[in-house]
């Protein structure tokens, strides 16, 4: 069993995270896919649950082949007992499919049903991944608020960062006791990611009121591109390069958020 560090202790309750993005094309899929393996593999009871639906990608890129989707969860075609799949180091995925290209508005009724069956799961997992499509639509945003904490993943450039405040302000509009977070991914220094993070915080702070816990970052490296093309998590392909380093960073910090008691996560 991988340790994250030699202290690390399995977290109680179960804590949802919603790993999301402004705009598509910032690494917020891998970030999810890496995080999740981490931890995982020290030791967590983790799910992951791809809900780009119609874009999805989960799937090619741990390896697995699911006999249902969550689309058929959604409309009841089938129990989320039938769609979970093991993927790496012990992971559990929820899949997506390889997408259609067509993203499907859930509408009340399937959010409904698809709480319902993610209530069946809440006692069996430790920490919850709900890696959403790019953007604000309904859907995105309907996944999103099943989730304890948002973690909005952008990268240096800015358009990446003007979308990035774009989704936390119609989440903090809708949900102002929302816990947000971001993670800085492609970035060429610690030095810069401090720097856009601080700088996000300030603005977020004076326009929306909202505070936002800066998680880490993923440095820019070739050696994320190479897993990607060959269809394998980092975490598998290069577990001791610098970005992995990073990812057990950030995965001690989630660890180390206190939980707070909560009633019902997916009651959200």
């Amino acid at each position: 069993m991988q340790r994250i560090n030699d202290t690390d202790e399995r977290p109680t309750p179960c804590r949802v995270y919603a790993v999301t993005s402004g705009k598509g094309g910032v690494g917020k899929s891998s970030i999810a896919v890496n995080l999740s393996i981490t931890l995982a593999g020290a030791g967590m009871r983790v799910l992951l649950i791809d809900a780009d639906m119609g874009l999805a990608n989960i799937d090619l890129m741990t390896g697995v082949s699911a006999s249902h989707t969550i689309e058929e969860v959604i409309r009841g075609e089938a129990s989320i007992f039938d769609a979970i799949v093991d993927g790496p180091k012990n992971l559990t995925i929820l899949s997506a499919g390889s997408g259609t290209g067509k993203i499907r508005e859930m509408g009340e009724e399937s959010a409904a049903r698809f709480r319902a069956e993610l209530l069946k799961l809440e006692n069996a997992f430790d920490i919850v991944f709900i890696d959403t499509g790019a953007g604000i639509s309904a859907n995105v945003i309907d996944f999103v608020f099943m989730a304890e904490e948002v973690i909005v993943v952008m990268t240096p450039e800015p358009t990446a960062f003007a979308d990035a405040y774009v989704m936390v302000k119609v989440v903090s509009l809708d949900k102002p006791l929302m816990q947000m977070g971001i993670i800085v991914n492609m970035a060429k220094s610690d030095t810069e990611a401090e720097n856009i993070s601080t700088k996000f915080g300030v603005i977020v702070g004076r326009f929306l009121g909202k505070s936002i816990r800066y998680h880490g970052f993923i440095p820019q490296d070739a050696v994320v591109t190479e897993s990607i093309m060959r269809q394998v998590p980092l975490a598998l392909y290069a577990p001791k390069s610098a970005p992995m380093h990073s990812f057990r960073k950030i995965a001690r910090e989630l660890l180390g958020i206190k939980a707070t008691k909560r009633n019902g996560l997916f009651n959200r």
